[in-house]
């Protein structure tokens, strides 16, 4: 039967997982994901969003993601999620994403990691099109790829929703 630890081995844990806490925030990657509490709202609006479409197809409904939480929900997925995911492990490429509302994002995948493209001057070597919500579901490996129209290496499309590997 286990035993319950005492006050000073609670305290000597607290520290040693503290200690260990702060030397992964200091060696993680840099990237541009802002640290507030509104960037943390932000992502739960788009985390509820993909819950509510689970919800839903488990009841057989087939709402679309509101487009302007899925147009936010994109870009918040493209710079932060993959922004903050540390080196892009292939040869560096440029992929598209184009909403059917309007909106579009190049980012670039770099030994550095994945940022948005300042530039549009070079084309990319995969772009992905549909609706926002399309768009976000494909990110979260809600929907297929097939539902979605890709231009260019779709084995590229492919290398970067399996990535960062987290096994």
């Amino acid at each position: 039967m286990a035993t319950t630890p005492s006050f000073p081995e609670l305290l000597s844990l607290v520290d040693d997982r503290s200690a260990a806490l702060r030397a992964a925030v200091a060696t993680a990657p840099e990237h541009d994901a802002p640290l507030t509490a509104g960037a943390v709202a932000r992502h739960q609006v788009k985390e509820a969003a993909v819950h509510a479409y689970d919800a839903q197809q488990t009841v057989g409904l087939r709402e679309p993601v509101p487009a302007a939480v899925a147009v936010d929900g994109v870009a918040e997925f493209l710079t932060v999620s993959y922004g903050a995911s540390g080196p892009w492990p292939h040869r560096p490429a440029r992929v598209g994403r184009y909403a059917a509302e309007g909106s579009s994002w190049l980012l670039d995948l770099t030994p550095s990691g994945a940022v948005i493209a300042r530039d549009a001057e070079e084309s990319p070597a995969a772009a992905v099109h549909g609706s926002a919500g399309e768009l976000l579901l494909a990110l979260f490996g809600r929907i297929p790829l097939h539902r979605l129209r890709i231009e260019g290496s779709r084995a590229l499309v492919e290398a970067l929703l399996a990535w960062p590997s987290l096994d």
